[in-house]
């Protein structure tokens, strides 16, 4: 059974000591009893002047092998030459699977050969160092970053094969990602935030959102009951809003405030139908 006291974890805090008490407390023991590295100054971007640690028990127990299921040589490539970790399930990835509708998901692409390096078009701000950081240590293939500002927005722009496998499935990398970048920002500003432009994301953020609708759509109906779906930003929202707009005997409204803010599918017959009807004929 995994157990996250087992790993490694980063402790993030105004100084060394108070990451380390950090470190302490979630491991229950004393600091002598934890393996304790501190990254060199400028191998980690966007601290904002904080300080991270990466600690774990000295006598944490490694986790156990994964092998191929059928019991032959592993199909994964040793990935000793980049950095000499093997982060396993990879026959996993390049198989794809199915999602969470039932239906077949498009494959995974598969991991590339080549180091997951950035390649820097023009010049990069903290922001985008800090984004080219973080995707050089997931290890998905090699990639060229851009960074733009229009107004108080940062933009920064991924090709190439990396942005292909952050763009895969749910696009889920991705919101992750931007989610961590502009937690960053707000370290170095009060204002402003940063859009993530992932090539090749928009079409796969297009399709899973056409089958969330499509199945909150069937759960209301076969149910008789308003579906809320989980918060999202306005574009994902309006994309919700029209892929419900042209059915019949369902409809769509909007709940909550900010990141908080969620569609609600309503299918007719409803409490909340009118209501919806009158919201989804003055957008």
């Amino acid at each position: 059974m995994y157990d996250a006291k087992q790993e490694l974890h980063e402790f993030v805090a105004d100084d060394r000591e108070a990451a380390v008490a950090k470190a302490c407390a979630f491991f229950g023991l004393e600091s002598d009893a934890l393996q304790i590295e501190e990254p060199a100054a400028g191998d980690v971007y966007g601290l904002g002047g904080r300080t991270v640690v990466v600690a774990g028990p000295k006598d944490r127990k490694p986790p156990a092998p994964r092998g191929p299921r059928d019991g032959g040589e592993g199909r994964g490539r040793d990935r000793e030459g980049r950095g000499g970790r093997d982060r396993g399930g990879r026959e996993r990835r390049e198989r794809g699977g199915r999602d969470r509708g039932g239906r077949d998901a498009a494959p995974a692409p598969v991991l590339s050969d080549e180091p997951s390096v950035g390649k820097v078009q023009g010049e990069l701000g903290e922001i985008g160092k800090y984004v080219c950081g973080a995707i050089e240590r997931l290890e998905v293939g090699p990639f060229e970053i851009s960074e733009s500002q229009e107004g108080d927005v940062t933009a920064v722009e991924v090709k190439g094969a990396a942005a292909a496998v952050l763009a895969a499935g749910e696009a889920r990398a991705i919101d992750a990602l931007q989610l961590l970048a502009n937690q960053a920002l707000a370290r170095i500003q009060d204002e402003g935030r940063v859009v993530l432009d992932i090539e090749g994301a928009s079409e796969s953020r297009e399709k899973h959102l056409e089958r969330l609708a499509e199945r909150a759509v069937k759960r209301a109906k076969e149910g008789g009951k308003a579906i809320a779906l989980d918060p999202m930003n306005g574009h994902d929202r309006r994309a919700i809003h029209l892929a419900v707009k042209e059915l019949d005997s369902v409809a769509t409204m909007s709940i909550g405030e900010g990141r908080y803010r969620q569609v609600v599918v309503v299918p007719e017959g409803a409490d909340e139908y009118e209501e919806a009807l009158r919201q989804s004929e003055g957008s």
